[in-house]
């Protein structure tokens, strides 16, 4: 109930007249389209007189909602300036509605704040909605236990567009199937404008979704690449200040932290929210502020500023060159994979870097494990015993609670479904075309084996940014391969400037940035990647003044 409320509020006739300005008044008769699904540019419709009804175009027109006297249309597609998926219809004698450009509607966030926040929230729960309908947006056709398939959904999760999945193993999944003439390629894609792709690329993908900008070629005052909480909470506070910002990612927003089923220790949210939840809250405000997203895309090489009043230059698989006069690296960090016999024969075919429900959906009622002892694999494993599983395995080479968040490791300890195994490790994976069982080991020496129908593996990160140059006249990193910065990076001895010391979250690179996991000594808690965010525009001000 409080859902729908938060869905559909009904705005005050004085909330309406605030609005006017920024709005043009528009006659509709019964039956005409005031806005068709696959339009490239999304208006805000707001009800005077007579109706708005909403269609699904992906379910033979199906009804969703009518918007009365009060109600506005639209979704985060407003924000993000994604093409429309769904289909607006005007019914009664007379409808009048005051149409918002898109484009205005950023100003309204802005200007009037009280609207803004009843605008976002609607905007969050309607997507929340229609994502949860299963039958809006992209169709994919594939096999569950199928790596391509898992890639597919994953992207598009990560980017919160809506999707329907067919599974090919069901009878839906195959009349589907055969319906666009059994090709030989999965998964298949049935884009919105009927165009099928089968197994493309990511940025193929990404066209076809609406949601590939293109290539950026221009000049910003900062360049973030990596999405995940740093990188985010740094575009929200440097577009909110003023500065021209651009975020480059690989996959999409969320970085790690999306792998995660839910975050409980993030102030402000005291009953916890997912990762991906997390990051479209962080999408959405600093799209609020007129920073930029593009995904996906890859930073292939950087060309360091000859000098102060030049920018860096990046060089992007997409082929262009963007220009900034500061970089911050946020691009996290990506788990290690297990070493374990077999382990690469059943990667996304029951093998998991991460727990959201797009991996959960394909484990209902079997029995799974989770190998690893921090917060990401605590998290892991309740969501599992909660959501689907029937039994779940919590493998741990120490002992639970070393590294875990005690309130979660209490709650595993009472949790009936899932079975702590400590001092243990998976010695070999076991299967055909998906896990069947594991081979446990303990001090080196196989000792039993539990039948299973996935692993989801969190045990231990390393950084991943080769596009970096190392040494002098680069970046310098600890042991491990983290970016030094601050303090350290000046007594790294490979610090070039004499005339200033680097900022806390400077590299050896001048006005190269790093934030998040992938910064030395960083503590790798969400909490702290957005604090580091922040600390990253302080840093970026600072930098800003020093060109002469």
């Amino acid at each position: 109930m409080h859902t729908v409320e938060f869905a559909f509020p009904k705005l005050a006739p004085e909330d309406i007249d605030a609005l006017r300005p920024f709005a043009t008044q528009h006659l509709y008769n019964d039956g005409d389209i005031v806005f068709k699904a696959g339009s490239p540019d999304m208006d805000c419709y707001i009800v005077l007189s007579g109706e708005l009804e909403i269609l699904n175009p992906a379910d033979d027109n199906k009804r969703i909602v009518v918007h009365t006297p009060g109600h506005f249309s639209g979704d985060i597609d407003l924000l993000t300036r994604r093409p429309i998926i769904v289909t607006g219809v005007a019914r009664g004698p007379s409808t009048t509605l005051l149409k918002i450009p898109g484009d205005k509607l950023r100003d309204i966030l802005n200007r009037i704040p009280h609207l803004g926040e009843t605008f976002l929230v609607a905007f969050q729960t309607r997507r929340f909605l229609l994502q949860s309908l299963g039958t809006l947006g992209l169709r994919i056709i594939g096999p569950g236990p199928c790596k391509d398939t898992n890639r597919v959904r994953e992207f598009l999760y990560k980017n919160f567009v809506p999707f329907t999945w067919l599974d090919t193993a069901t009878p839906r999944g195959q009349n589907a199937f055969q319906s666009i003439g059994s090709p030989k390629q999965t998964p298949a894609i049935i884009c919105n404008d009927g165009k099928i792709l089968l197994n493309p690329p990511l940025r193929d993908l990404a066209k076809c979704a609406g949601i590939w900008n293109d290539c950026p070629d221009d000049y910003v005052d900062l360049a973030i690449v990596g999405a995940g909480p740093a990188g985010i909470s740094a575009a929200v506070y440097a577009a909110s200040e003023g500065l021209n910002t651009v975020v480059l990612d690989s996959l999409g927003p969320g970085g790690q932290a999306s792998g995660s089923s839910k975050i409980e220790n993030f102030i402000g949210f005291p009953s916890g929210l997912s990762g991906t939840d997390l990051a479209t809250r962080g999408v959405l405000q600093m799209l609020k502020f007129g920073a930029k997203m593009i995904a996906p895309i890859c930073v292939q090489g950087i060309t360091p500023a000859a000098n102060v009043n030049e920018p860096h230059a990046l060089h992007l698989d997409c082929g262009n060159t963007l220009h900034a006069h500061v970089v911050l690296v946020a691009t996290g960090v990506r788990w290690r994979k297990l070493a374990a016999k077999n382990i690469e024969q059943f990667d996304q075919h029951g093998i998991y870097y991460a727990c959201t429900s797009v991996e959960a959906e394909l484990h209902q009622g079997q029995d799974v494990a989770v190998v690893g002892a921090g917060n990401s694999a605590g998290q892991a494993a309740m969501f599992l015993a909660e959501r689907c599983a029937r039994s779940v395995y919590m493998i741990i080479r120490r002992e639970l609670g070393i590294g875990m968040s005690d309130y979660l490791a209490d709650r595993i300890r009472n949790t009936k479904n899932i079975k702590v195994l400590n001092f243990t490790e998976v010695a070999e994976v076991h299967g055909d075309s998906r896990i069947r069982s594991i081979t446990l080991q303990t001090d080196g020496k196989p000792n039993s084996n539990i039948n299973l129908a996935a692993l989801f593996i969190f045990i231990g990160a390393e950084p991943s940014i080769p596009w970096l140059p190392d040494g002098r006249g680069g970046v310098a990193k600890d042991k491990l391969g983290y970016l030094l910065t601050g303090v350290d990076a000046e007594k790294s001895g490979l610090w070039p400037l004499t005339d200033r010391s680097p900022c806390p979250l400077e590299t050896t690179l001048p006005r190269v940035l790093a934030a998040g996991d992938v910064r030395s000594g960083s503590t790798k808690r969400v909490g702290f990647a957005v604090g580091d965010g922040s600390l990253a525009v302080t840093c970026t001000h600072r930098l800003r003044t020093l060109r002469v």
